[in-house]
């Protein structure tokens, strides 16, 4: 049987080294080259031409999304993995609007990048398990590129943004010239779409859309 080749870009050689390992173990799969940086990473690539490459989001030189295009014009049919401490939703947007077929945190278990790199390369989409569902079902219906607040009204979001700003509900309402049970009403109506149990929640996801 044919193994899965990868490769593993990534700062830190404690993360290179424990991941190699752990692939390693694997009957089916071989780590064929590594790298620190974008300067040496590419030509790895290029050499290589692996099935998946696991790219680190947080390059010393790069955003590692940002490698994602770059990796695809070098090698087409390499499956990328973002590999991330972020599970924030934007970046999870963008990863995959760059391209990868798959989002692992560094806070899973190393059995969920196995995983990964055996969905990725049969052609699946692999998410984290803490990715919120919604998160991954907005992704799988091919809304990668609107974001996580793409289901709201215009009038929703134009309130979602004064929300993350912290503006209380009566300035909203004195802001867009509605009522404040009418502001509470297209909240309500957010908080159902966007899966928040509750106002702090809401806000919190808010700020974190609003801060990019």
């Amino acid at each position: 049987m044919e193994k899965i080749s990868v490769v593993i870009i990534d700062n830190h050689p404690v993360v290179r080294l424990g991941l190699t390992s752990a692939l390693q173990q694997q009957k089916n799969m071989v780590v064929v080259g590594e790298s620190e940086a974008i300067t040496n990473a590419l030509p790895v690539i290029k050499d290589s031409k692996p099935n998946v490459a696991i790219v680190d989001s947080s390059m010393a030189d790069t955003c590692g999304v940002d490698l994602i295009p770059a990796i695809k014009q070098l090698s087409e049919d390499t499956a990328i993995i973002v590999y991330s401490m972020h599970k924030r939703h934007e970046p999870i947007f963008r990863a995959f609007k760059a391209g990868a077929k798959g989002y692992v945190l560094k806070t899973d278990d190393v059995s969920e990048m196995v995983n990964a790199i055996s969905q990725v390369q049969s052609g699946k989409t692999f998410f984290s398990h803490k990715i919120p569902p919604f998160v991954a079902n907005q992704l799988l219906n091919g809304e990668s590129g609107k974001g996580i607040l793409s289901s709201l009204t215009a009038r929703e979001y134009e309130i979602a943004k004064l929300i993350s700003q912290c503006v209380t509900t009566e300035e909203i309402g004195d802001a867009l010239h509605i009522s404040p049970r009418t502001v509470q009403a297209h909240r309500s109506n957010m908080m159902a779409k966007l899966n928040c149990k509750r106002v702090n929640e809401l806000l919190v996801l808010l700020r974190d859309c609003f801060s990019h």
